[in-house]
């Protein structure tokens, strides 16, 4: 609440109690109870103004593009909340985002926490606080970009704590501990289930505004054959459809979700890079915004990164099962699925 407006609630309790008290010509049992009642308005407005900041925090505002852009007022996701964790990978405590995108995933998650419970959704990097280029990504500049592990499970069906390791077509995945030693390899199972639920919350918040949801795909048409073989809703499974797709790197040990710029966003700046979908245009057409349309990054806007052959250089030694998947992942990385282009 603005210091404005609680400065004229504790004149307005103040001017209550002056007037019960002497302000008129009342009985002295009235003129007292009045002159409580004021002292208890004005402790109202005094608590209301201990509850409430004095500088409330401003709007975030996303900025230019996600390859090139910036973040104002950057909201931080909270470092655990119901169903989900922050995991700060590479130690650059990239965890800021619009307030659109940030509420958007603690909805989901808690949304899909409270159906399944199990282990929480665990998020990687957003953005920085300020945005602008972050290291080991080629976007996550506006705060409209967010990294989020697949769900899993054991063998058996028991979920697990999420762990970064890409997924082949049958679902299966192994956590290499040691890439050296097989001993303490982990079997693990792609959840289709919480993974599903997490993403159709979203599509289903009117709110968000999702865009994107990078990733490969084999795992993308598990995820629409659960929804359908499950029964849910035509228009979820078509937009989900819509939104995700498999990028030049696979993305099979993570999604990357990406949000539309919001339309008081556009009015500040904030561009989306392709597709726009009709229902956005239509958001847009109804608050007066005509979309802006992303530009040719400027080259001081790329961040460090890391090529595949670089990674697994640096990685040192493997044992043969290692290597024996790296070789399999090569006949979906190069590839998308027969009939869908890559996407950008």
């Amino acid at each position: 609440m603005p210091s404005s407006t609680l400065r004229v609630l504790a004149l307005l309790a103040t001017t209550a109690a002056l007037f019960a008290a002497g302000g008129v010509r009342a009985s002295g049992g009235a003129a007292s109870a009045g002159a409580q009642g004021g002292r208890q308005a004005s402790a109202s407005a005094t608590k209301v103004a201990r509850a409430r900041p004095a500088h409330p925090k401003p709007p975030s505002t996303s900025l230019g593009q996600p390859n090139d852009g910036r973040l104002l007022h950057g909201r931080a996701l909270p470092r655990r909340g119901p169903g989900f964790r922050f995991a700060n990978p590479h130690g650059q405590n990239a965890r800021y985002g619009t307030d659109e995108v940030v509420r958007a995933i603690v909805r989901a998650a808690r949304i899909t926490h409270r159906r399944f419970g199990g282990q929480p959704l665990v998020v990687n990097d957003l953005s920085r606080r300020g945005g602008g280029p972050l290291d080991h990504h080629s976007s996550h500049q506006s705060g409209r970009d967010v990294d989020v592990l697949f769900y899993e499970t054991d063998p058996r069906g028991r979920p697990v704590r999420p762990v970064q390791t890409f997924f082949d077509p049958e679902g299966h995945a192994v956590d290499f501990r040691d890439l050296s030693d097989p001993s303490d390899d982990v079997p693990l199972r792609f959840d289709t289930a919480r993974t599903f639920a997490f993403l159709r919350a979203l599509v289903e918040d009117p709110r968000a505004g999702l865009q994107r949801v990078f990733i490969v795909e084999h795992l993308r048409a598990r995820l629409l054959a659960y929804g359908k073989a499950h029964g849910a809703p035509a228009a979820v499974l078509e937009r989900l459809g819509a939104v995700t797709c498999q990028p030049g790197p696979p993305h099979d040990d993570h999604m990357h979700l990406r949000f539309f710029c919001s339309p008081q966003d556009v009015r500040a700046g904030c561009r989306d890079m392709p597709p726009m979908y009709p229902w956005h245009r239509a958001l847009l057409a109804s608050r007066h915004v005509e979309p802006l349309r992303a530009k040719r990054p400027r080259p001081s806007a790329r961040a460090k990164t890391v090529s595949p052959e670089q990674a697994r250089s640096n990685a040192g030694p493997m044992n043969a099962e290692v290597r024996g998947w790296l070789e399999r992942r090569e006949t979906w990385r190069h590839r998308p699925h027969p009939g869908r282009p890559w996407c950008r």
